[in-house]
């Protein structure tokens, strides 16, 4: 009977332990270095919901983009839900403008990411905080791209009632100073799963009418800010034509990227929405070191 194997095996068993024991904060502590050399190079993003949408909108794509390093902050619209109704675009503006010259001020390189009505919110937002207008007057950080994700992009003076013929659309159900949006199981979610479209659904608030008459006061294509139109194919919110024809404005040159989804992408794919998120960080870098 052989009564050493094991003995032999306890006892490497345990030394392996004892090295793992020793090792493992070693591993986490590495792990923790590289997020923050990362987190270090890789600018922000802030990401913009829509109207009728929240924050948490962006979970998903935020929590993916936390895992490749990157640091993001998504605001919360004060048009959306607001009681009184009588918010509008220039504050929202205001909050998301507040937003990135915090992180501008630190230093920052941003990336903004605007959906739908935010890109009103973003293109307002944005002025005097881009990258090379900080520069200019010798101050650090600002905004590095600006990325359209299947939203109004908006010249100066026109209002989203402009971008609509008029008129609201069938879909949209105004009720005194607060308009609703009905058909969102088919208009905005279309391709996303049947539990997150629920919960999505569940989480919408109405939206503050003033925000379609209220117009646009800046045209950051138009202004040095880099800019690039992430398309929804199957969008029915917002047309594959009518995305097309807003981004035929931008400067020869813009950054532009496909994917085959409906109106919400960072729900029923995420990952394509930051892999467009990753690209418009790799060009705005790339822009500003030029």
């Amino acid at each position: 009977l052989n009564l050493t194997r094991p003995f032999i095996g306890s006892c490497l068993c345990s030394l392996l332990l004892g090295i793992l024991q020793k090792m493992f904060p070693k591993i986490v502590g590495l792990l923790s270095s590289a997020l923050v050399a990362s987190a270090a190079t890789l600018p922000t993003v802030v990401f913009t919901p829509g109207a009728w949408h929240g924050p948490q909108s962006f979970d998903l794509v935020r929590a993916g983009l936390t895992l490749k390093g990157y640091e993001s902050k998504a605001i919360k619209l004060p048009s959306v839900g607001a009681e009184p109704a009588t918010v509008g675009l220039e504050e929202d503006a205001a909050v998301l403008r507040s937003t990135i010259e915090t992180l501008a001020d630190a230093g920052k390189e941003v990336v903004v990411v605007v959906h739908s009505y935010g890109g009103m919110v973003g293109s307002n937002a944005v002025e005097g905080l881009g990258y090379q207008q900080r520069a200019a007057n010798g101050e650090t950080g600002g905004v590095i791209m600006m990325v359209y994700l299947s939203a109004f992009a908006a010249p100066n003076g026109t209002s989203l009632l402009d971008m609509l013929n008029g008129e609201y659309l069938p879909w949209m159900r105004a009720d005194g100073d607060k308009v609703y949006a009905d058909q969102p199981e088919t208009i905005f979610y279309a391709d996303v799963n049947p539990i997150l479209r629920a919960k999505a659904i569940a989480e919408l608030s109405w939206q503050s009418a003033r925000v379609f008459s209220d117009p646009a006061t800046y045209e950051p294509w138009n202004n040095g800010i880099e800019v690039m139109y992430f398309h929804c194919e199957q969008d029915q919110a917002i047309p594959l034509a009518t995305q097309e024809a807003m981004a035929a404005q931008f400067p020869t040159g813009y950054t532009t990227f496909y994917a085959n989804s409906s109106h919400s992408p960072f729900l029923s794919h995420p990952e394509l929405v930051i892999e467009g998120v990753e690209l418009a960080a790799k060009v705005g870098q790339e822009k500003i070191a030029a």
